[in-house]
């Protein structure tokens, strides 16, 4: 079973099984200051407390700004959807397997956190990081994560192609995260274990002040001790 971050796997599970009917707003949380070049973002719930998403607020283009936070409502909505499936699953597993439960009843706790964190917001570019958390029994859960860079100016999604110039270039760009990888092989799966691996324009990134950041999903090119492994590549190399 893939890892989630040890320290976000084992939040709270008090409260993670009651049900509300409407969409409720969390306490406001301002993760970002209003300036001429970054947006105000907050914290919303969706249904459940432990569903937790973003939503941009105050900006002068309110169509931007609906644009945007209509692909985070899908997101939540879709996390909504992943949770009621999870909570189905093993309360039905509990049932038909009491003794199972009575006898080894971590194996049959279960939680759905959604989660996010703002990564970059600078310069007319936002980028987000939505965690998905799932534990269903065993010694750890999963997280995949989620990014979505913003063009806050117009609202359109940055993918890989919108920032590397040419084609030659993702070549150049595997070869650069290949070098890094064998370079840091305490870090990484060796060679053998990665595979084809290639930087192409589905792999995730966000915005850094210097580049951009690689993000991958656990165990895609390391063990779960690295968690969400992170290669940053410098402007120059784009």
């Amino acid at each position: 079973m893939i890892a989630t971050n040890l320290f976000k796997l084992f939040l709270s599970f008090s409260a993670l099984f009651s049900y509300v009917d409407f969409e409720q707003p969390s306490n406001t949380i301002e993760v970002s200051e209003l300036s001429g070049t970054s947006v105000s973002v907050e914290s919303k719930t969706y249904k459940e407390d432990f569903l937790v998403y973003p939503q941009v607020t105050n900006m002068k283009d309110q169509n931007v700004q609906g644009k945007i936070n209509e692909v985070f409502i899908a997101h939540i909505k879709s996390s909504y959807e992943g949770y009621l499936k999870l909570k189905n699953e093993m309360e039905k597993f509990k049932e038909e397997d009491k003794e199972h439960c009575k006898e080894f009843p971590y194996s049959c706790e279960y939680s759905y956190i959604t989660s996010y964190e703002v990564k970059y917001n600078h310069d007319g570019k936002l980028s987000v990081l939505i965690y998905d958390a799932t534990y269903s029994g065993g010694a750890h859960g999963i997280e995949p994560v989620t990014i979505y860079n913003f063009d806050t100016q117009t609202g359109d999604r940055y993918t890989l192609k919108d920032i590397i110039s040419n084609e030659s270039k993702f070549a150049s760009l595997t070869a650069y995260v290949k070098k890094y990888i064998k370079e840091n092989q305490d870090l990484f799966f060796d060679e053998e274990m990665i595979g084809d691996f290639a930087v192409n324009d589905q792999t995730q990134f966000y915005f850094t002040d210097s580049g951009i950041d690689l993000l991958f999903q656990q165990y895609e090119i390391a063990p779960y001790a690295a968690g969400h492994p992170t290669i940053s590549i410098p402007s120059s190399e784009l």
